[in-house]
């Protein structure tokens, strides 16, 4: 039985949770921004620009265009703030004691972060525009394509301690704690990552692409082509909903991969293993950054060729590696 003094520890961490995924977030689409703009000869924002721009849209006038659905107008920003917010308390900041993951936390991790971009396909649908629905295809699109692989990816961890000896286990937490030590008889860290480099790599590209970020990920909003897709009748407070549940993405899905394949905050002392974990996030930002910049926006129909073939092979070899024991 959950006594008031637990639900005000776990509504407070809840809290501390938000905090620390809006804080790095905030930062991260900062260093985003100004890395982008460097790495094109540009100045870039200063470090208040992120959250200004969303500020400024909550001062703006709610409007509903005529053709809309009101009702999944409204929702959709909801559920895609909701969704992600979840997420940010599900994935722990590097510590293994979490104390809001679960058991099965992973299939909730899956389930949410297929809801966030749900929320994207129905605010295109509900927009009445034909540049939503023509990025909400496109967001469908990506959806088929990358939450198979993305899925498997992310089962590969849990499924390798099963097959070792560990026990079945979905819970992020006791993947944190089976990366402690060394890799075999190197020096290196016994992270998954080196573990299985194939699995690895397959979901860093289907975060990449789920963060909205080239050569995959934009191609919904694709601002040359179809204004900015789903969200092209959004505006002022609805759209700085939006734009809030963006802003959260620097954290949560650079946070999943880390916790997964990069050891979380490597086993150290708290307050050491937060900043080891932020540090290591903020290095997956920079290189997605990186990754973005020099890529070209490839067509829809590049999408399901690399995720349904070459991101689903290397995420199949991982598990048909952990099947026959290998």
């Amino acid at each position: 039985m959950v006594t008031l003094v637990d639900f005000l520890f776990i509504l407070g961490l809840y809290f501390a949770a938000i905090g620390l995924a809006f804080f790095f977030s905030w930062v991260g689409a900062w260093v985003f921004r100004k890395l982008s703009a460097r790495l094109q000869a540009r100045r870039g924002p200063p470090l208040v620009q992120p959250v200004a721009d969303i500020i400024k849209l909550f001062g703006k006038e709610r409007f509903i265009p005529c053709l809309a659905n009101k009702f999944l107008y409204i929702l959709s920003p909801l559920v895609a703030l909701s969704a992600i917010l979840i997420l940010s308390f599900m994935i722990p900041p590097g510590i293994p004691y979490w104390p809001g993951p679960l058991s099965w936390d992973l299939i909730v991790v899956l389930y949410f972060s297929v809801m966030f971009s749900l929320a994207f396909v129905i605010a295109g649908w509900a927009s009445g525009s034909p540049w939503g629905k023509i990025g909400a295809s496109r967001e469908v699109a990506i959806i088929l394509s990358v939450e198979l692989p993305l899925a498997i990816a992310i089962l590969i961890p849990p499924l390798a301690l099963a097959r070792g000896g560990y026990g079945f286990t979905l819970s992020i937490t006791d993947v944190i704690l089976a990366q402690e030590g060394n890799f075999l008889w190197t020096v290196l860290p016994n992270w998954f990552i080196f573990h299985y480099p194939f699995a690895a790599l397959a979901l860093f590209l289907a975060l990449l692409t789920k963060s909205w970020m080239r050569p995959f990920g934009d191609i919904p909003e694709a601002e040359q082509e179809i204004f900015a897709g789903p969200l092209t009748e959004y505006g002022g407070p609805l759209l700085g909903i939006f734009e809030l549940a963006r802003l959260f993405r620097f954290y949560v899905f650079t946070a999943l991969f880390v916790d997964l394949y990069l050891g979380g905050g490597s086993g150290l002392i708290f307050p050491i293993s937060i900043l080891v974990f932020l540090l290591k996030c903020l290095s997956i930002t920079i290189i997605m950054t990186i990754i973005h910049v020099a890529s070209a926006r490839y067509r829809i129909s590049h999408v399901f060729k690399w995720f349904l073939t070459v991101c689903l092979a290397f995420a199949l070899i991982s598990l048909i590696r952990i099947v026959v024991g290998f």
